[in-house]
């Protein structure tokens, strides 16, 4: 699975702008591959330029097309698209840190939010009239001979989460910052829950918990006295035993819906727990 964030940094392929951990992205290209699973360590924020796609979470779909925007969290999303040579969209990736910055350097008053509230990885934000004028504005940066100075671009990134923290229409994005302004660093639970099913390594989930892999191991450890491997077999076997119990999808799709590497250790593996073969307890 690919981080997306690495990506862009290593291909050399898109113009960008990068402050500190901050990136602003100019995606341009044919779009290769009619399907692909993305994971990134940090949020990022998406402007459909021109084109269309569609990303897909394990409860939802969200098709965009030119003029759409979303909020994507930090984790796995699926994409799928046609092969297009128009599409284009702009993207800005943000850390946490950095939203809980702006919340703590402005003094926002934030919305409510109770520790039990459930956040999709995406909030959509369909053609708004907003984020349209920003994201233009952005543009014309990537127009210009010469970079902008960093100091600039954190000021538009600032920008544009002041907007959204400022109007109501963007509520359910404001919980979810309201989420993170109470906390120093990510929730490895949150973190887990979120993207058991999908095949990171331990390194890569430690990344995205913003930890080191020795302090991601210990925490989470004392969090469920168990090692990231074992909890992840357990979770991966019951989340696939629900989809077959629950669903007609394929052993296919059921065991890459899971977040396995490949199917003969899925099959291993879940004969192990439960006695029989995904396919003959399929059948009964």
């Amino acid at each position: 699975m690919n981080n997306i964030q690495d990506f862009i940094t290593n291909s050399q392929m898109f113009r960008t702008f990068k402050v500190d951990d901050l990136l602003f992205v100019e995606f341009k290209c044919p779009i290769e591959e009619s399907s692909d699973n993305i994971w990134c360590n940090n949020n990022f924020f998406a402007f459909i330029l021109t084109g269309e796609t569609l990303l897909k979470t394990p409860g939802s779909e969200y098709p965009l097309t030119s003029g759409d925007c979303v909020f994507a969290r930090k984790g796995s999303i699926l994409i799928e698209s046609e092969p297009q040579e128009n599409f284009c969209e702009l993207l800005v990736f943000v850390p946490d840190d950095f939203i809980r910055s702006v919340i703590h350097k402005y003094r926002i008053s934030l919305v409510p939010e109770t520790s039990a509230t459930q956040y999709d990885p995406i909030f959509p934000f369909g053609h708004d009239a907003l984020l349209k004028a920003y994201f233009e504005s952005l543009l014309s940066y990537f127009n210009q001979p010469e970079p902008p100075v960093g100091a600039l671009l954190k000021l538009k990134l600032e920008e544009l989460i002041l907007n959204i923290l400022s109007n109501n229409k963007y509520l359910p994005l404001q919980c979810y910052f309201s989420a993170l302004s109470k906390s120093t660093k990510s929730s490895i639970a949150e973190v887990m829950q979120d993207n058991f099913m999908h095949n990171l390594s331990i390194p890569e989930f430690a990344r995205l918990c913003a930890r080191s892999l020795s302090a991601y191991k210990r925490e989470f450890y004392s969090l469920y006295q168990t090692t990231p491997g074992k909890w992840l077999l357990e979770k991966r076997l019951e989340y696939s035993r629900y989809l077959l119990e629950t669903t007609s999808k394929s052993l296919d799709d059921i065991y890459l819906a899971s977040g396995f590497e490949n199917k003969s250790h899925f099959t291993r593996a879940f004969k192990n727990k439960y006695g029989r073969t995904p396919g003959k307890f399929k059948v009964n």
